[in-house]
């Protein structure tokens, strides 16, 4: 069997946590594995499209394609998998956030044309659902060989921990009340770890120790490793529902105690004081966090208890075998299972 893997970007979360990370595993079964990055002139686009003749699937990644691209791509893939991860159909628009018809228009026609739709949660699997019988919910899931369980350690400070990127740092920003309040008791800090400040309304923090370390990938899992908690807040809105959860995962793998918004697919992972703590008001983010911070037994034992959910439910290696079977389906049936 051989597999064309379609993306936009290598450094993308989505293709790193989507693809990257199965290929030796993918490639370790016999199949045949080769990534492209999609053109952005036209020619070299359809050029490359053509050619995926060669191969018994094309794996398509998150990218919408405008009906020349879709037609010569759909008359050129044997099979076509269309994979998503992300509330596409919806746009932020600042103030608020809200369907857009174009958005909406090309990924229903993506899914429609495509043999089927790797899902990345629940959200995401019921509007494609909408389009297409052929959708099958792969959640994202992370490599827990390469994110490992951190060592716990005495340090002076609990270290409060948010790893982000320029289009989520404004989030952070809907918690910084309640650390600059605890930082007024006890002694924390809080570690950002993002690509850059953008975004962050520092001015918000008062007298709470603010450290910043620029998002490096060979960094990544030393940084995550110097956080005591991990926080994901998220907004109440159609694009946090659409997420699929990935920070929390990251920290979970990583044996960092998570304490996260009760919004979209965490929901299904984290089982709140049991591998992790979910917050939906400014009170339950004070009151959990502050439970954390007080109690280092308690941190330990949801950092274990976390990682054996990652382990056994949200890893690669719970989840290869899936991927395999649904692609090996496809190919044999041209189906998915």
């Amino acid at each position: 069997m051989k597999v064309a893997f379609l993306t936009t970007r290598r450094e993308k979360p989505s293709y790193r946590f989507r693809v990257q990370q199965f290929l030796p595993y993918l490639q370790g079964q016999g199949v045949v594995c080769d990534s492209y990055i999609i053109p952005r002139a036209i020619i070299a686009r359809w050029r490359l499209f053509r050619s995926l003749a060669a191969y018994d699937i094309v794996f398509l990644q998150k990218k919408v394609l405008r009906f020349c691209d879709r037609r010569i791509l759909r008359l050129a893939a044997r099979r076509l998998v269309y994979d998503v991860d992300d509330a596409i159909m919806y746009r932020d628009y600042g103030d608020r956030v809200r369907l857009s018809p174009r958005r909406n228009r090309l990924f229903r026609a993506m899914v429609r044309m495509s043999d089927a739709v790797f899902a990345g949660n629940d959200f995401i699997c019921r509007w494609a659902a909408n389009y297409s019988v052929h959708v099958v919910c792969l959640r994202t899931v992370v490599d827990t060989d390469h994110y490992t369980r951190r060592t716990p350690g005495e340090r002076e400070r609990i270290v409060i921990g948010w790893m982000g990127s320029s289009s989520t740092n404004r989030y952070l920003t809907m918690v910084l009340p309640v650390l600059e309040h605890l930082a007024q008791t006890y002694p924390i800090s809080l570690l950002v770890v993002s690509d850059t400040k953008t975004g962050i309304d520092l001015s918000r923090c008062g007298t709470l120790r603010v450290d910043f370390t620029p998002w490096d990938s060979e960094s990544e899992v030393r940084d995550l490793h110097a956080f005591d908690i991990g926080l994901m807040p998220l907004p109440d809105n159609e694009l946090a529902r659409g997420k699929c959860a990935l920070k929390a995962l990251l920290y979970m793998s990583s044996g960092v105690p998570a304490v996260c918004s009760s919004i979209g697919a965490v929901r299904r992972i984290i089982t709140d004081g049991e591998d992790g703590f979910l917050a939906a008001s400014p009170d339950d983010w004070h009151t959990k966090i502050e439970r954390l911070i007080k109690d280092a037994p308690l941190r330990e034992r949801i950092a274990e208890k976390a990682r054996r959910t990652v382990e056994s439910y949200y890893s690669v290696a719970a989840y290869a075998p899936r991927m395999l079977r649904v692609l090996s389906t496809l190919f044999n049936d041209g189906s998915v299972p």
